[in-house]
Formats: C-alpha cells, sequence, structure tokens
C-alpha cells in the first residue's frame, strides 16, 4: 500500500464522508475486521441483518405485501433461513412493472435512481439509498483490496464510455475525482490498434500499479503487448470485471504482464457480489452486504438469487441475476477468511447449450477447445435452434482443414451428433448494447434464442 493510499483512505476519505455524515469509513472498517470471522458468526450476523429487513419489507412494501400474501406467506413463517429460500423470487420483469410499488412507504429519505446496461436484453431500472451504496463501495473496495488495489493507487482502467452528453462542469468535476484517486481511464467499447497504442502510451506515462477492466478489454490489450512486444512494468495485478473469466485468459496477462488475474463478479443491481483473493480458489462473496443463494434449497448449484440486506428504499430479496454459479458453503479458504466462497460462475444462464435429450454443455468447452485453433482471434457460439449450433469466428488467416477437422471432432464428442455445426466466418463480433461480449447464445427450451455476444483469449 503506498503512502498516497493511505492518506487517501485514512485522512481525505474520512475527512470528506465525516463532513457528510455517511457511514462509508465506519462500514470499510468493519468489514476489514469481519472478514476474518468464522463462518457461524458470519452466517448469524447476515440472519440478523435479513430478519430486520423482512420486518421492514412486510410492514411497508405494497408489492411485496400483496405478493407474499397472494403466495399464503407470513412474516412469524420465516423462522430460519431454510424458510426464507422458499419465497418466491423476484424476476427483472416484475421489477420493471411494479418499481414505484417495490418502494417503501416508509422510507423518506432521497432514493438514487439506477439501471442496469441491458446486456441481458432486459434493461431494470430501480432505486437505491445512501445507506445502501456506502455498505456497497464498502464491500467493493475491500475486494478489490484483496488483489492489493486500494483507493489512491495508480490504475489504469480499461472501461466503458459515459453514456449521454456530459457538461463542462460535470467533465471538470470528474476530472479531478480521478486525479485525486490517481485513476487513468480509457473507453474501450471501440478498439483498434491506435486505440491500443494510445492507451500504452499513456499508461507509460501514468505508470499503472493495477490494471482493471472489462475481459475482453484486457485480453485486447494483453495481445496488443504481445504482438508488438512491449512492456508495461510496475504492474501488481491485474483485476478482471463484467465478463467470464476462463483459464486461458489467466494464462494470457500472466505473459502480456508478468502478474496474476484476480476475478470479480458483481453487477449494476448489487455494485460488488464477490472477489477473488491470492489464493484464487473461487471468489469470496460480500455475505455482510449481501445474501446469496442458488433457485434451489437442495442445491448448490444453480441460478444465482441475492438479497440486498440494506437497500430499504427498494428492497431485492432473492432477485434472480440472471447467473448461473456454484456455491461453496463447507470450506474455509486458506487465507482465512471466513466468508463463503463462489465455487465458480457458469455465465449467464444463456451461456449453455441445451439439445432435445436434456444434455446440457456449459460454456466454458468452447474458449477450452478454441484456444488450440490458431487462426481464430475471437468467437461467439450461438444456438440458432435445439438443434443447430453456429460458430461466428474472426480470423487472421483462413482456417486450415486440420484446425476445422478438431473443432467438429470436439463438437461432436461433447454433443453425440445431436447438433449440426455450422462454421460462419465474419469481421467483427459485435457487442451488447452496456459493451460487453458473451461467449455463448444459448437457446433454453421454450424460449426465443438470445442475441449477446462476447469474445475469448486463444
Amino acid at each position: 500500500m503506498s503512502f498516497y493510499s493511505k492518506v487517501f483512505e485514512s485522512g481525505l476519505l474520512t475527512a470528506y464522508y465525516g463532513l457528510s455524515g455517511r457511514p462509508y469509513p465506519r462500514l470499510r472498517r468493519f468489514l476489514e475486521e469481519s472478514q476474518w470471522w468464522d463462518a457461524d458468526r458470519l452466517r448469524q450476523f447476515q440472519w440478523t441483518e435479513l430478519q430486520r429487513l423482512l420486518q421492514h419489507v412486510f410492514s411497508s412494501v405494497p408489492y411485496y405485501q400483496r405478493k407474499y400474501a397472494d403466495a399464503g406467506i407470513k412474516l412469524e413463517d420465516i423462522r430460519t433461513l431454510e424458510d426464507f429460500s422458499r419465497l418466491p423470487p423476484l424476476t427483472r420483469t416484475e421489477v420493471n412493472e411494479h418499481r414505484e410499488e417495490l418502494r417503501s412507504t416508509a422510507f423518506q429519505r432521497k432514493l438514487l435512481p439506477h439501471a442496469t446496461g441491458g446486456s441481458t436484453g432486459q434493461p431494470t431500472r430501480f432505486y437505491i439509498t445512501l445507506d445502501s451504496y456506502d455498505w456497497r463501495t464498502a464491500s467493493w473496495s475491500r475486494a478489490y483490496s484483496w488483489s492489493g488495489c486500494r483507493l489512491g493507487e495508480r490504475t489504469l482502467y480499461l472501461w466503458g464510455a459515459p453514456v449521454g452528453r456530459q457538461s463542462a462542469f460535470r467533465k471538470a468535476k470528474l476530472s479531478v475525482y480521478h486525479w485525486a484517486r490517481r485513476e487513468l481511464i480509457f473507453s474501450t467499447f471501440s478498439q483498434n490498434p491506435d486505440t491500443w497504442e494510445q492507451i500504452y502510451r499513456a499508461a507509460l506515462r501514468f505508470r499503472p500499479a493495477f490494471v482493471i477492466g472489462y475481459v475482453s478489454s484486457i485480453e485486447e490489450f494483453a495481445r496488443f503487448l504481445i504482438d508488438t512486444n512491449r512492456k508495461l512494468s510496475g504492474v501488481h495485478s491485474v483485476i478482471a470485471a463484467a465478463e467470464p473469466v476462463y483459464e486461458p485468459t489467466r494464462e494470457l496477462v500472466a505473459r502480456a504482464f508478468g502478474t496474476p488475474l484476480f476475478n470479480t463478479y458483481g453487477s449494476r443491481e448489487f455494485m460488488s457480489i464477490a472477489a477473488e483473493c491470492s489464493e484464487h480458489k473461487g471468489l469470496h462473496l460480500n455475505s455482510e452486504n449481501l445474501l446469496v443463494q442458488t433457485d434451489s434449497p437442495e442445491r448448490t448449484s444453480g441460478e444465482v438469487l441475492v438479497t440486498d440486506l440494506h437497500n430499504y428504499g427498494m428492497p431485492f430479496l432473492r432477485y434472480c441475476i440472471g447467473d448461473a454459479a456454484t456455491l461453496e458453503t463447507s470450506v474455509r479458504c486458506n487465507c482465512g477468511r471466513g466468508l463463503p466462497l463462489i465455487r465458480s460462475i457458469e455465465g449467464r444462464v444463456l451461456d449453455v447449450i441445451r439439445t432435445r435429450s436434456g444434455r446440457v454443455v456449459p460454456g466454458e468447452v468452447f474458449p477450452h477447445v478454441l484456444k488450440e485453433v490458431p487462426e481464430i482471434l475471437e468467437f461467439q457460439v450461438k444456438q440458432e435452434t435445439p438443434d443447430e449450433l453456429v460458430l461466428h469466428v474472426v480470423l487472421h488467416d483462413s482456417l486450415s482443414p486440420s484446425s476445422e477437422q478438431l473443432i467438429r471432432r470436439e463438437v461432436e464428442k461433447h454433443f453425440h451428433s445431436e447438433v449440426k455445426l455450422t462454421i460462419r466466418r465474419t469481421e467483427r463480433i459485435e457487442r451488447t448494447p452496456s459493451g460487453k461480449r458473451r461467449v455463448i447464445v444459448g437457446f433454453p427450451s421454450g424460449t426465443e434464442p438470445g442475441t449477446l455476444t462476447s469474445s475469448a483469449p486463444l
């Protein structure tokens, strides 16, 4: 931790939040301590916070009052976490259609409007409280600190661009804000060799200790460094966000930066949900702020449901975030933290291939196979129908017969002739409106195909 970072965190931030009367410094100190509690103490804290939230919800949130009454559920029925796990989940559609009814009638203070980027094709608009915002920023700060990255450290962001036109005052304010935090931010929604050359030259002057970005942006910058034989010395670690991380990405980062990659998991609805520590054996959940479950009380794997324990203005209870994951509830990490783990994130619920027979093939198969195909720069696998896969590829050279044979053989191995594979060459893999790219566009039974995109390192 640099001297400037110490001064920034303990001096400037503490003074700012002290003057405004907000709890961020206290919450940040609390989280620094609570991460070392044992699992039982963390679960008890979580249950206490959940009980308070439930009392608030049943007494003051019209939509939940009606929804749970229709389901025959009363507050006194929820005596354990297992009881809570039987509450019907909250969906994006419900949030969008009943947003005002999901606001608490007892919460009279200011609410902050937020929205998701809509990478699922369905943006979600919602509100959070200032207290909830401080809880999530404190959780985010702690999560990033596990990689060594603390507020005030020199950090290069390969990120998205601000949406809409900004006033001169707003631009100046943001410039001062990022200067004080020592952040150098580049939009990587549009990428070409000139973009990476500009970023590299600016980074040489800036001398970042950390690089944070979308997975696909980190991959492209890493390839640029390798292909042009460039070095960016002094980088302590690289932090990935917003997109799935596969093993080839870690190998690429290690080659380009000579440093490990730290995976993180979050969303606009909740900010930081989980992040890796130096053990890289899973992602620690920010369980003091969020309760993370799967869609089945009997399973640790499934669709992720998230409860925000501190957003009293517009509570989210068992919210379907749209991801699939495997939770680890019984093993304590070697780092010594008692925080539970997400063992693996399978990606969007759509990021798997399902066949008519019920076979489910995870998206990880394709980065694992296609990394062995040297002609491919980027790809997207789209399940057009239950019986057909289309592999869209960006190539730097024509696909050789041996490479095509390898791809078809591996698809046959995993799908057993249940799907037809079509390979299509394209010039560019489009990003979603939020700037993300995905590996798989699945076709779940009973639904229409999605429209997500992705790239992966090869």
